[in-house]
């Protein structure tokens, strides 16, 4: 009913022990930060990439949120990832960092690398993907 109560756990179940009203609610808030995800050093398509994921959820990046082809960005690894409310889709979570975005302006070969640019990247829930039309999509998101 809004305000904080006891709990006591019993063979891993959280128990509310009191007296129950008709109209009584409870409200269970689980912290969910966002956390990236590596994997196993033999997957080679994944080396030096991060997955994004929010509790149970695994995240993907879009070009259509990322204002182009999304191969072309990167996240630093010290970057904070941030959750943000979004009103895509009825209300979902997204997650946004600072990360930067390689320039595609350049010469197919070139002795230099690519510059780059810091932009923000936004990342929706992987369930979500391919509702807004044709656009890339990354789940394994290079690091640098």
């Amino acid at each position: 009913n809004g305000r904080p109560v006891p709990v006591t756990v019993d063979r891993g179940y959280w128990r509310i022990t009191r007296e129950w009203l008709a109209g009584d609610s409870v409200t269970l808030t689980l912290p969910m930060p966002p956390e990236r995800l590596f994997a196993h050093p033999a997957v080679a398509n994944d080396a030096g990439r991060v997955a994004l994921r929010r509790g149970p959820l695994v995240y993907c990046l879009e070009g259509v949120d990322n204002a182009g082809p999304v191969q072309h960005l990167r996240l630093p690894r010290d970057t904070a990832l941030q959750t943000t409310a979004s009103d895509l889709f009825d209300g979902i979570v997204a997650l946004t960092a600072a990360g930067r975005r390689l320039d595609a302006g350049v010469p197919l070969y070139a002795t230099v690398p690519a510059p780059v640019r810091d932009t923000v990247l936004t990342a929706i829930p992987y369930y979500l993907w391919a509702n807004r039309g044709p656009s890339s999509m990354l789940v394994w998101l290079a690091e640098g």
